[in-house]
């Protein structure tokens, strides 16, 4: 991207750009999210409305383009977002190209850095995960990646159980329980980051 500033710039850039869609999507209870140049909308307007909505922003300046993907699924960022009856379901997205792909058991990093990989792929699957069948689903997915690797099946199935102990959410491992899958999802989306601790 050239200069350090370059993304520094875009996103103030952006910033500016995307006000009136802000709004738009605030009078419209909807929601509105942007990483870098992927924006992500929810609308219960009809097609013609929204993509008329979204013509005017371009208009406001002749650098930005807009590719749209209207749809009931679709991909966005590491998610699969799907409207199902006006409830999303989100579940996490797995790029072919990068699966199975991780760091092999036997490569010469310390042992916590397998150990954080199996911490983070569960952290990650429980906070983007809508319901306990798409996070059982992943937590397989991870798995079956580590059993791919050369992690020993002892070492995961420690680790695994290590983590649902942590949260006192043994039963989502074992019976998969929504009720308690939430509550942790809750907690692990909604916990403050250690940085975030310090301020």
């Amino acid at each position: 991207m050239g200069s350090p500033f370059t993304m520094v710039l875009a996103n103030i850039y952006m910033l500016e750009w995307e006000q009136k869609l802000i709004q738009h999507q605030n009078r419209h209870h909807e929601i509105y999210g942007r990483y870098i140049d992927d924006i992500f909308m929810t609308t219960n307007l009809c097609k013609e409305d929204i993509l008329k909505e979204l013509d005017e922003t371009i208009k406001t300046d002749s650098n930005v383009t807009i590719s749209t993907t209207i749809s009931q699924s679709l991909e966005y960022l590491d998610f699969t977002i799907e409207n199902i009856n006006g409830h999303l379901k989100i579940s996490i997205y797995h790029k072919s190209a990068s699966e199975p792909y991780i760091l092999p058991y036997e490569s010469d990093q310390t042992r916590h850095v397998h150990v954080n990989l199996i911490y983070i792929a569960l952290v990650r699957a429980a906070r983007n995960c809508s319901n306990v069948e798409d996070f059982d689903m992943d937590r397989l997915s991870t798995e079956m990646i580590l059993l791919v690797n050369g992690y020993p099946p002892k070492f995961i199935q420690h680790h695994i159980k290590k983590f649902f102990a942590k949260y006192d959410s043994m039963c989502v491992w074992t019976e998969l329980n929504s009720e308690v899958n939430q509550q942790l999802h809750n907690m692990l989306l909604y916990r403050p980051t250690k940085r975030e601790n310090k301020t």
